[in-house]
């Protein structure tokens, strides 16, 4: 089983808008992933986003269209 789960357009559009309180978010063609951690001060990794320091992971547009997400942050598609 992979670890990952291959989204479409519409798709990643979906799971961005719902998941949009867990910390994701859109960057130009690139889904981001933020999460609060006041360690992000000093990593590479590390963003200031609505006043908090944390860590940020950036899950890029493939070059067919599709994005990469772990499989744990999107539930089962029917």
């Amino acid at each position: 089983m992979s670890n990952y789960t291959e989204l479409d357009y519409e798709q990643a559009h979906n799971f961005v808008n719902d998941n949009a309180d867990k910390g994701f978010y859109w960057n130009g063609w690139n889904i981001v992933k933020w999460t609060p951690n006041p360690n992000g001060y000093t990593q590479k990794n590390g963003m200031f986003r609505n006043g908090r320091w944390g860590f940020f992971v950036t899950i890029p547009c493939s070059d067919n269209g599709s994005w990469k997400v772990l499989s744990k942050y999107v539930p089962r598609l029917a």
